[in-house]
């Protein structure tokens, strides 16, 4: 007994989702941007791919012939849209690759009337052939001594594997200039998927020619070569919900983070003003909250300016800065001091003797005031610098 990992539905249930997770992702931008030929060109190859698996289950192929009332129409059926699918892909590269321009709209020009040459190609080998027995699992092979159904099954392997070729060599062109991390990993799981495809034209294409030898190779097809299109789609799948879903986790990996960074300046801050009201509900998304972070704590600032100095300021950077602490970590610990100091001002009794400042740093409103890209900085010193602030608290109100 062989090894059979493609003779049921689960097998290609698995691609078959990825390509339509992938296809919904893309909706929402397709329909706000359907002029895009990118976004086109993407919904199109995700269409068709999670179509194709979905009907290669040997169960589904033979529940479309039977609706259709034709043998093996399944098999027409599922390699015309394999042609689509390789004149999107093909598209799509060509559309990514290039800015819009006559030379572009020429290439996509032919790489569609090419594929659509083939597609009438199989029809019409399909439409002369004699294909009466129906076969789910060994078609290309026990058709490949049959005429013109010896050319369908080449017309369509040779189709895949044209494409494969070349948008393997175009991708590894545009590979060596992209600068973005997700773009990257994106065209190298292309890459990966297509050279699995050609090792599945590979072991078809050689099952065929063993057959006309006389040989009987035909596990190649049956069982080796389709684990590798599964491979391919599941691959091709990751490639486009990381290289659109993954800036956007990026995305908001970051605002998480810088969120959390601000929290014990925002906490510092919550002592001069009032806590704003949180975000909530649909609009509660890691973009506003961290505004809102951020806008507590201009404000906190805004109210301290009259008590901020940037005199007093410099002295503790340099005090810190003599102290072995490196310049930026000294210019965070120096304005989490004149924070404090000015919190302190701020809540001090009118008439009492920490309400004036000292005479040798007079309060510099709006010159002193904490600039946005300070900010991380200065929660740093908060979080993991709070005795050196202390110490030098004390310094600069002696």
């Amino acid at each position: 007994m062989r090894w059979d990992v493609c003779g049921s539905l689960a097998t290609y249930a698995v691609p078959a989702a990825l390509l339509a997770v992938a296809f919904v992702i893309k909706l929402p931008l397709l329909r706000r941007a359907w002029q895009d030929p990118i976004l086109r060109a993407t919904a199109l190859l995700l269409g068709i791919g999670a179509v194709v698996f979905a009907s290669l289950p040997p169960a589904s192929l033979h529940r479309i012939n039977l609706l259709v009332g034709i043998p093996n129409f399944a098999s027409l059926w599922v390699y015309s849209l394999l042609a689509v699918y390789c004149g999107a892909c093909l598209w799509l590269i060509i559309t990514w690759r290039e800015p819009p321009s006559a030379v572009r709209r020429r290439r996509t020009r032919l790489v569609w009337m090419a594929y659509t040459v083939i597609v009438v190609g199989l029809w019409t080998t399909f439409l002369l052939g004699d294909h009466r027995a129906e076969r789910l699992r060994d078609f290309d092979t026990y058709y490949a001594d049959t005429p013109w159904m010896r050319e369908f099954v080449l017309l369509y392997l040779l189709a895949h594997l044209v494409s494969a070729l070349v948008a393997a060599g175009m991708l590894w062109a545009w590979y060596r200039e992209l600068e973005d991390t997700w773009l990257r990993r994106a065209v190298i799981s292309l890459q990966e998927a297509y050279a699995l495809g050609l090792v599945f034209d590979i072991a078809k294409l050689a099952a065929i020619v063993a057959r006309w030898s006389g040989r009987d190779w035909d596990w190649l097809s049956t069982y080796v070569a389709p684990p590798f299109a599964v491979v391919e789609a599941v691959l091709v799948a990751v490639a486009f919900i990381a290289g659109q879903a993954g800036p956007l986790l990026a995305e908001r990996r970051r605002l998480v983070r810088t969120h959390r960074r601000l929290k014990p300046l925002w906490q510092t801050m919550l002592t001069v003003t009032a806590p704003a009201a949180p975000a909530t509900g649909r609009v509660s998304g890691a973009a506003l909250r961290l505004e809102l972070r951020r806008a507590a704590i201009n404000d906190g600032l805004l109210k301290l300016a009259p008590h901020l100095c940037a005199a007093r300021r410099e002295r503790m950077r340099r005090a810190t800065a003599a102290a072995g602490y490196p310049e930026s970590v000294a210019r965070g610990i120096a304005a989490a001091v004149d924070i404090r100091v000015a919190a302190e001002l701020l809540h001090a009794p009118p008439d009492g003797p920490a309400r004036a400042p000292a005479a040798d740093h007079p309060p510099e409103s709006g010159s002193a005031c904490v600039l946005d890209s300070e900010l991380d900085v200065v929660a740093h010193a908060f979080k993991f610098h709070a005795p050196a602030i202390e110490r030098f608290r004390r310094q600069a109100v002696a």
